[in-house]
């Protein structure tokens, strides 16, 4: 609501207020939803009732149901649903059961865009394309020739460089097969001796030379072989410490440093105001948390859900006709583009795999009509469009596009989600 599509923004470092000429709500009626249960201000029971994704989804359902119960006029409105990061898990589960299950409400749910977004297998959108990754971004990083070249040795040994190069061909030739730490128990561990500040002791490294990089990606006492993903983390974070890396390293947007503005503690702040707390009708709710750590280790802690690529996403597209718009940030590093691009040549949809041409059209951020190409605006990335799949590559944007570059994400929901300019 205030960070970059809502009705109002922070004004710089403050909880100043103006509004926000970008705002979605200038497209259609925009809800935002707490999710799961017990994140933001929205209630639950202690210890949280949400356990896995299943329960996420059916609670999700049913709590629409009664919403569209109390605001039936709303009920006839076209639907587009859209979230970021998890949420490249929560909408195809949420889509298919609304399209698959007990949908009294016959709602007409257009199409799903997913931001930055944990949707298909966690090697390939995480440990695969790292090394590749790391190359991209090596002068922004700090990254000398010698780790590079350690992180090349490895994706060879675990059979990431052929998996790279294959997804590089367009169209695919055939299922691209992703090896390694299919169930992302790598991040789970890294993230859980995060959490912990007592820890396994033999987890607490921070490899800063090229040995000690190949050693932690396939020999690690910390996580499965073949961590890339896990590694280059603890590797950044470490040099970042030492000086000789990114200083305030962000794996959100790597271009971040000590001085970029931090909108959670901004979100802190003011929703924690019982001025604020009180007009939104939440009055002693106590100190609000932007994150919640508590939900997410609950979470990565239950049995993974399928990745929607392998089944969900092949479904909603083909047989529920819905549009599917997947979006990345050029420096989010946390969900990379590379491991998005090798996931979408490995996506079946409509009778072909992938897309037959690589994302190489240029979209621009203009205040003139869709299709009025005589006023081409700002360069905002490259994109590409086939058979009611779309690919945005936003330059300039980490993990959360919309925080960043809000002028080019309403030009994005405005041109192609809600006007549907797709092919």
């Amino acid at each position: 609501m205030a960070t970059g599509n809502g009705p109002i923004s922070f004004v710089g470092n403050s909880t100043n207020l103006v509004r926000n000429p970008y705002s979605w709500t200038k497209l259609g009626h925009v809800l935002y939803v707490d999710q799961p249960v017990g994140t933001g201000f929205s209630t639950a029971s202690t210890p949280y009732p949400v356990t896995n994704n299943a329960y996420t989804t059916a609670y999700f359902v049913q709590w629409l149901q009664y919403f569209l119960s109390a605001f039936p006029h709303l009920q006839s409105k076209k639907i587009h649903l859209m979230g970021e990061s998890y949420a490249g898990i929560y909408i195809p589960y949420i889509s298919s059961a609304l399209l698959e299950g007990n949908n009294t409400k016959n709602l007409k749910i257009r199409s799903m865009s997913l931001g930055d977004g944990t949707w298909g297998s966690a090697a390939a959108m995480a440990d695969i394309a790292m090394g590749a990754y790391l190359h991209s971004q090596a002068k922004q990083l700090h990254v000398p020739n010698t780790i590079l070249s350690a992180f090349d040795t490895a994706d060879q040994a675990c059979g990431f460089t052929n998996v790279l190069k294959q997804a590089q061909t367009y169209p695919p030739t055939g299922k691209i097969h992703i090896p390694g730490n299919l169930k992302n128990m790598n991040y789970r561990r890294r993230h859980r001796r995060d959490l912990t500040t007592a820890g396994d002791s033999a987890c607490s490294i921070d490899p800063v030379n090229a040995s000690a990089v190949y050693t932690s990606i396939m020999n690690s006492t910390c996580y499965e072989p073949c961590a890339t993903f896990s590694v280059a983390m603890d590797y950044l974070t470490a040099i970042s410490a030492d000086g000789t890396g990114s200083p305030c390293f962000d794996i959100y947007d790597i271009h971040h440093n000590c001085s970029t503005i931090d909108p959670l503690q901004l979100l802190a702040e003011y929703f924690s105001r019982s001025d604020v707390q009180k007009a939104l009708h939440v009055d002693d709710s106590g100190v609000y948390s932007p994150c919640n750590s508590n939900i997410l280790s609950t979470l990565l802690a239950a049995s993974s859900p399928v990745p929607p690529e392998y089944e969900l996403l092949p479904s909603l597209v083909t047989k529920h006709n819905l549009s599917l718009h997947i979006y990345n940030g050029k420096w989010d590093m946390l969900i990379n583009h590379l491991g998005t691009e090798l996931s979408i040549q490995n996506l079946t949809w409509r009778g072909g795999q992938g897309f037959s041409t690589k994302p190489y059209r240029r979209f621009y951020v203009s205040d003139a009509a869709p299709d009025d190409d005589s006023v081409r605006g700002v360069d905002a990335g490259t994109w590409a469009s086939e058979r009611g799949v779309s690919y945005h590559l936003f330059e300039g944007a980490g993990h959360s596009v919309f925080a960043t570059k809000t002028e080019a994400m309403f030009s994005f929901v405005r041109d192609v989600v809600v006007g549907e300019k797709v092919s």
